[in-house]
């Protein structure tokens, strides 16, 4: 309650979400109080160094725990919450995608297409060859055609003799997912659904009307970069790169004869995409194995290994647009995230590679305490919350009618459903 003058007025509380972004080389935690006008604000933030992944994978089960339980404390503490579960990312090599069509025929009399006839085709567009050692992890219906013609949300009512529809499916390893899900477990959570990481940031860093026009989201993260492709709203295309940002620190530390730590630091303090950026009377000082005494050398150097690995990546990137037959067609270009996006002169080098316009964004569109996730590194976490609300929105919205939008935002949940 809050006093409006001299009266009580009875204020509408939320819902509390968080979101657990596990990566290669942090576990960020977000934990949001959602509310029904659909304002979503943060509430806590946690962040964790993590090493118990590889490109995305668990490698070592007690340190991501560990880590899952620092970040998860933390994000307890600022928010003034206890975190029973959370909605979790799932990212890695082992991530496949394809778009699947499904299609029924309307055999009634009068040729109106009902509900049951929506539930019908969205469930022959999820029935594709799937082996017993990989899970379905998303189900995303992208839009109906009704005797050949395109583009309609809701069929329900029409008339027609054939109705189709086309699902963007994301596969994931059953025993990598597993994984996942017992290291979270590990840390004392349940998992209340696992979302692809890309999918994540880019609720977070677009708004819907760009992702009505067409949009591509790049999220470098350590170990591995995601992509996500947005058109009339809904997800296209995703794919998943086994580099990423760690790679550049490798570069460095195997370049300069350095500790990993030396070489992330070095990266962070005076890194930069383009050896253009580095002038030739900078320098830089880098603690070297078996020395006491730091090291000074032209900043250049150390452009010269970073450029390579950083053109790398983007060519990668550039081949996955190419081949969702996208490139060129998005109108509101790439949006960058994730923590390789902070390296000074990135989108310099991703205007020119990708050949589209590119910009840096951090999760938008949010209340509450801002400038705690103020930063591209938080996209994925804040992106979580934001998926989970939508769907918990839409199948309360379902429960006192049949919603389209709760039915188009179903989600496979599989075995951790």
């Amino acid at each position: 309650m809050r006093w409006e003058g001299n009266r009580e007025v009875a204020v509408a509380k939320g819902e509390i979400y968080a979101g657990l972004d596990i990566g290669s080389t942090k576990v960020c935690t977000a934990v949001a109080e959602a509310f029904p006008d659909g304002r979503i604000d943060i509430i806590g933030v946690g962040i964790a160094q993590c090493n118990g992944l590889k490109k995305g994978v668990v490698v070592d089960m007690d340190a991501a725990a560990s880590a899952v339980r620092e970040s998860v404390d933390i994000a307890q503490k600022l928010s003034g919450t206890e975190i029973h579960s959370a909605v979790v990312s799932v990212t890695g090599e082992h991530i496949a995608s394809q778009n699947s069509i499904g299609r029924v025929a309307i055999t009634r009399e009068d040729q109106e297409i009902r509900r049951e006839h929506v539930d019908r085709v969205l469930d022959a567009s999820r029935v594709i060859p799937v082996p017993p050692e990989r899970e379905i992890i998303h189900a995303i219906p992208r839009g109906f055609i009704v005797d050949g013609q395109g583009g309609i949300k809701d069929p329900v009512g029409m008339s027609g003799r054939r109705i189709e529809v086309e699902t963007h499916i994301v596969t994931g390893a059953t025993s990598f997912l597993q994984n996942v899900t017992k290291c979270v477990q590990r840390a004392g959570l349940d998992v209340e659904e696992m979302v692809l990481a890309s999918i994540a940031s880019g609720l977070a860093t677009t708004s819907q009307e760009e992702r009505n026009l067409g949009v591509g989201v790049v999220d470098i993260g350590g170990g591995t970069t995601d992509i996500a492709i947005f058109t009339d709203g809904e997800v296209f295309y995703t794919a998943v790169l086994p580099i990423g940002g760690s790679h550049i620190t490798h570069d460095i530390a195997v370049g300069l004869q350095t500790s990993q730590e030396e070489a992330e630091r070095a990266k962070r303090e005076y890194g930069c995409a383009s050896t253009s950026m580095a002038g030739s009377d900078e320098k830089i000082k880098i603690a070297a194995l078996g020395s006491n005494e730091p090291k000074e050398l032209p900043r250049r150097i150390l452009a010269e290994m970073i450029e390579p690995r950083v053109e790398e990546i983007l060519e990668m990137v550039r081949k996955e647009i190419v081949r969702s037959e996208k490139q060129g067609l998005l109108p509101m270009g790439i949006v960058l995230t994730g923590g390789g996006a902070l390296l000074p002169g990135i989108i310099e080098s991703a205007t020119r590679m990708l050949e589209a316009p590119c910009r840096i964004e951090s999760p938008r569109g949010i209340g509450g305490m801002v400038e705690t996730v103020d930063s591209p590194i938080h996209s994925t976490a804040v992106g979580l919350i934001k998926f989970i609300a939508a769907e918990r929105s839409a199948d309360k919205n379902e429960i006192g009618g049949p919603s389209l939008l709760g039915r188009l935002l179903h989600r496979v949940r599989g075995f951790f459903g």
